[in-house]
């Protein structure tokens, strides 16, 4: 089911009902970008991984979420989907203007699989965080609650004629009786103030006046025809009713998240780091810096994930699937010893496989969910069981999984998830080194370099710099003892490579160091300064030349 800001409100109702419903979440998403500047190296921890992320991906907009509810049905003992496709795009009053950055790669990737941006940009859903949503939430109450209490503003002289002509042109208005409401445009902020004012004064018993955004959202004052005292009240409270509704509209998609994450249900996701960072930073809070406060917040908020490119990569699994992108995992799991389960849906409320709508959110988030359910059956047969229903109940068939969201730059180098309620894989980095280059070196320099201590991975950090890491791991000293005393390159252990790198990564040790150093000048400078004093307070007191030369 595709949902706009059209459809939103009508559809909200039927999203809570299936997360109500569902035995598991399955969540996908699209952003305008992946990665601002450095990229992960493939021997970060998962802390770095962590750091590089927020500092690098934050930025980007997430403008596609994909929602789908595999909802268990008795009577056919088999799963159905009700999936959701939902456009976002915070676009600003009554909430804040975002500014973000995005890819050009990212993007003309998304328009090749035909996504929609104009579609993104008129009809997408709002957010915000709710830190935003508690602060506008206050201004708007405390506007409400005195907005009949504002104290008069001075018309100033260069503006007098243009308030009274179009004062006149309203008393006209009220004096004809044909029309029942009238527009007034082209006015400034300013100007609209002083005309809430002294229209609300002159005709407050005759006409109501409002602010309305037309269509090309240019901003203009609405006047309306009263008949009694009471349309005053009526058309007053249909106006704070209409201040909510925005406001509502506002917090928009962040209202679906959050029931999300009332569920307590398992979430499925494939891939699925970057799908918690933004769904965090932009419906919830923005990211803290510390890594150990960021698990125990997604922990909190999400207190069961499951990524599927994680779930694969391990066994039986691993030797059984070649490649574990998406699409392909797909097509592995259909075939022996595999099989797919059927996920049926009701016309327009979700997804069957022949849509093949890869990359959009919501389709992406079903054959997520058929991948689960195809290696969860597995599972369940290898272990002589007939378990169609996920259940967590039977536990030990997702316990490995449960929390642990695959790295996958650094799958390969014993760092393959980040566990966000336990401890992190900690692998030993004794066998890396930072390599620092001639110019002209190509990756066959590297290798020659390096060809009598065995296989290495390397990864360039930029024309003169790479990180190289030994498939000997044994051999490690030996290499820093060998190439010790070159005058080619420079060889740093990882380890203090990192050390010397966060130093100076780090502004706020930047200026711990400089304060520190500045604050041992001041000694230094006040012993002096006093030193200087005292010998002339001596020079004066005993003019004595041996006094004076022995001090």
């Amino acid at each position: 089911m595709e949902v706009t800001r059209k459809n939103f409100q009508e559809a909200l109702p039927l999203v809570g009902a299936s997360i109500h419903k569902a035995d598991f979440l399955v969540i996908d998403a699209e952003f305008t970008g992946l990665i601002n500047g450095r990229d992960v190296t493939i021997f970060d921890s998962p802390q770095e991984y962590y750091t590089t992320l927020l500092n690098g991906s934050t930025d980007f907009l997430l403008i596609q979420y994909g929602l789908s509810a595999f909802c268990w049905d008795e009577a056919k003992k088999q799963y159905t989907n009700e999936s959701y496709n939902f456009y976002l795009f915070p676009r600003g009053r009554p909430g804040p203007e975002k500014m973000f950055l995005c890819q050009s790669s990212s993007l003309d990737f998304l328009s090749a699989q035909g996504f929609d941006f104009n579609k993104l940009i008129k009809e997408g859903i709002s957010y915000m965080t709710e830190p935003t949503e508690t602060r506008l939430r206050e201004n708007l109450t405390d506007r409400q609650s005195r907005s009949s209490d504002k104290e008069s503003i001075m018309i100033p002289e260069e503006n007098r004629s243009q308030i009274e002509g179009i004062c006149k042109k309203v008393r006209e208005f009220l004096d004809d009786a044909t029309a029942q409401e009238m527009e007034i445009d082209r006015c400034n902020a300013f100007i609209r103030r002083l005309l809430f004012q002294e229209l609300g004064t002159r005709f407050k018993t005759e006409a109501f006046v409002e602010s309305k955004v037309l269509e090309n959202k240019n901003r203009v004052l609405k006047v309306t025809k009263l008949k009694s005292a009471t349309d005053v009240k009526d058309l007053d409270t249909q106006r704070k009713e209409k201040e909510w509704e925005e406001f509502n509209e506002a917090v928009g998609f962040s209202h679906v998240a959050r029931m999300i994450s009332q569920s307590r249900k398992l979430v499925v996701g494939h891939n699925m780091l970057l799908d918690v960072l933004h769904t965090l930073n932009h419906f919830f809070q923005p990211l803290p810096a510390d890594y150990a406060s960021f698990k125990e917040f997604t922990h909190c908020m999400f207190p069961r994930l499951l990524d599927t490119k994680y779930m694969s990569s391990l066994p039986p699994f691993k030797d059984k699937v070649n490649s574990t992108v998406l699409h392909h995992l797909l097509a592995t799991l259909a075939e022996a010893p595999f099989s797919l389960p059927m996920a049926e849906s009701e016309e327009g409320r979700g997804y069957k496989r022949a849509d093949e709508k890869l990359h959009e959110a919501g389709y992406d988030a079903y054959i997520t969910g058929l991948c689960f359910l195809a290696m969860h059956a597995h599972l369940a047969r290898m272990r002589g069981e007939h378990c169609h229903r996920v259940s967590f109940m039977n536990s030990l068939l997702l316990k490995p999984f449960i929390n642990k969201l695959f790295l996958a730059k650094t799958a390969n180098q014993d760092s393959p998830y980040m566990n966000l309620a336990g401890a992190d894989p900690t692998p030993s980095r004794d066998h890396v080194f930072h390599l620092k280059f001639p110019k002209e070196w190509q990756r066959n320099d590297i290798n020659q370099l390096f060809s009598s201590y065995g296989q290495i991975t390397v990864q360039f950090l930029d024309e003169t710099s790479a990180l190289v890491g030994l498939t000997r791991r044994d051999l490690a000293k030996t290499v820093a003892r060998a190439f010790a005393n070159s005058s080619r390159i420079t060889l740093v252990p990882y380890l203090k490579y990192k050390a010397l790198t966060n130093k100076t990564a780090n502004p706020l040790e930047r200026r711990e160091e400089t304060s520190e150093k500045f604050a041992k000048l001041c000694v230094v400078l006040t012993i002096v300064i006093l030193s200087v004093f005292i010998y002339q307070v001596l020079k004066l007191l005993f003019p004595d030349d041996t006094v004076t030369a022995e001090y």
